[in-house]
């Protein structure tokens, strides 16, 4: 999908526009660096576009988006999010949710949670998430706790309590909001207890990374300046 089909939100330029012209003198130095700032902000929203239009054509996603105002607000949101964002594996995945539903109708309320959840998640809570991920996995392979079958009360183990105690409390708050991460709230806000990633939590990381390996193999695939 090339940028002249769809254009990502203005807002952006908009306000940027706005604010210079508030200020009496503006030198070069700062137009210089609105600029950048403004492509910068338009490449992420791209990227996002260019996963769309890989499974979607420009007249497709026009058709649907007309048809259909939830996946017209989940569109306008996902290309928000992206803009503003800078983990590319959450820009993959935007755009791989929103192709997604415009593609399938059933599809749509998936995409509204993803996105609704993928707004709020940049590279600190999924540096989290992998953390304790990658040492939950181990203690269960190893044995040293046993699988919980899904939905079950798992055993506390102090090797998941000591990785998710290196994280700040507002942020592993933040993943318990989002139904990311199974754990427990002390009277003062404090982490008492991480058992690990929720199913939700494991498969959110799942499709994380998997956004990334579709993005990595697609030859045209944009990567991060």
């Amino acid at each position: 999908m090339t940028s002249n089909k769809i254009e990502p939100p203005g807002h952006v330029q908009i306000w940027g526009r706005a604010l210079l012209g508030m200020v009496p003198v503006v030198g070069a130095g700062a137009v210089e660096i609105w600029d950048g700032y403004r492509k910068r902000y338009e490449y992420r929203a791209l990227q996002t576009l260019g996963v769309i239009g890989e499974k979607v054509t420009p007249e497709q996603l026009q058709e649907r988006l007309a048809e259909s105002e939830d996946l017209d607000a989940v569109f306008g949101r996902a290309i928000q999010a992206a803009a503003n964002s800078g983990l590319e594996a959450k820009r993959l995945l935007l755009g791989l949710v929103v192709a997604d539903a415009v593609l399938d109708d059933a599809m749509i309320d998936d995409a509204i949670l993803m996105t609704d959840v993928l707004s709020q998640i940049e590279a600190p809570h999924v540096r989290c998430l992998e953390d304790i991920w990658r040492v939950q996995q181990e203690v269960e392979s190893s044995g040293e706790r046993p699988q919980a079958a899904r939905g079950a009360e798992r055993e506390i183990n102090q090797r998941i309590l000591d990785v998710g105690r290196k994280y700040p409390s507002p942020l592993l708050q933040t993943l318990v909001n989002l139904s990311l991460l199974d754990a427990r709230t002390s009277w003062d806000q404090g982490m008492d207890f991480v058992h690990g990633l929720t199913t939700f939590g494991e498969d959110f990381l799942r499709e994380l990374h998997g956004a990334t390996e579709a993005g990595d193999s697609s030859p045209g695939a944009a990567r991060d300046g």
